[in-house]
């Protein structure tokens, strides 16, 4: 978890599906709406695809999906086939319409590393003490939960605070997946070299 400014922490809370998540402030760079979304022809696990974010192509990862709260396997809300016709690929609705829509995006970065993150809800900043965060509990300290740094309550609700380190997976697209010359065409998973 990063590290309190004067005993204080700072969140943005987010609201994925039902649950509330908190996302240090110290990583947030902004938040936006939807933005058309270009499919990865091998995507990585809980990557919608990718989308042009002040001129930057960013991997946009689902949440929800990351964080467990979907069903495994399940197909992006998101997601559609482009026309057979078409050369290019199609851009991805800006948001499904089921009841837990992604709403908006947060821009968030982990060292060199930058992510659109698809949330339901933008709530707000909120300050913690750093005695009010508490650890999660032995039983919940698994892979599962590997991205939740602490547990925090607000008006009786519960906040997952996230660690935006362990939120980035590390088979995500480079930023740099999609050049200039190839905005156009389809976009294929890069690895990283080793």
């Amino acid at each position: 978890m990063h590290k309190p400014l004067n005993g204080m922490f700072r969140v943005l809370v987010c609201r994925v599906q039902s649950r509330l998540c908190g996302l240090p402030l110290d990583a947030v760079e902004e938040t936006l709406r939807p933005q058309p979304l270009r499919p990865l022809k091998s995507p990585a696990v809980h990557v919608q695809g990718l989308a042009r974010i002040r001129g930057d192509w960013l991997p946009v990862v689902d949440l929800a999906g990351l964080l467990g709260l979907t069903e495994a396997g399940a197909a992006p809300a998101t997601a559609v086939t482009p026309p057979a016709s078409s050369a290019l690929p199609a851009p991805l609705p800006a948001a499904p319409a089921d009841a837990a829509a992604v709403r908006r995006y947060v821009v968030v970065r982990a060292g060199d590393r930058r992510v659109a993150l698809a949330v339901a809800e933008v709530l707000g900043l909120q300050t913690f003490a750093a005695e009010q965060l508490r650890a999660l509990p032995p039983l919940l300290r698994d892979r599962d939960h590997g991205a939740v740094s602490a547990l925090a309550e607000r008006d009786d609700e519960l906040i997952a605070v996230l660690d935006q380190a362990r939120l980035l997976p590390d088979e995500l697209p480079p930023t740099a997946a999609l050049s200039p010359a190839d905005s156009g065409d389809a976009i294929g998973h890069q690895e990283a070299a080793s």
